[in-house]
């Protein structure tokens, strides 16, 4: 009886108690995240940059993706250099290359994640020999 009794008196307390704690914390963001996706019937080879860094190439074969991400030197500081893309946009093979470049956005994020990324698309620009980069909505 008495046992039931502490029970019943614990049970409204535990209840307030859960009510008025803190939720669950989200999580801190220490990335900025961009994802680049190719939907053109080329592979493409890129080049990229944080920042003054040194420029880096990547290669994104029709349906690959890659994720591009910046580790912030603080939780939550939600700032990074800027991201660049340079590529050339001409594959027909009796043309000279025609470079295109780009700052892309990046989204400041907890994990390096293609969910959480600002994402881009390359694709065939009005016919099959020219190719370029779009922001994806």
């Amino acid at each position: 009886m008495i046992r039931s009794s502490l029970i019943a008196l614990a049970a409204p307390v535990a209840i307030v108690a859960t009510m008025f704690s803190p939720g669950a914390a989200e999580a801190a963001n220490r990335f900025a995240v961009t994802g680049i996706e190719n939907k053109s019937t080329h592979t493409i080879t890129y080049s990229y940059k944080w920042g003054n860094d040194p420029w880096h190439t990547a290669t994104l074969k029709p349906g690959e993706n890659r994720l591009h991400w910046w580790t912030y030197d603080k939780a939550n500081e939600n700032h990074s250099p800027d991201f660049h893309v340079r590529f050339d946009s001409e594959f027909d093979p009796k043309q000279k290359p025609f470079f295109i470049a780009y700052k892309l956005k990046r989204s400041a994020a907890p994990a390096h994640d293609w969910e959480d990324a600002h994402k881009y698309v390359f694709k065939n620009d009005g016919n099959k020999f020219f190719v370029d980069l779009y922001e994806k909505k």
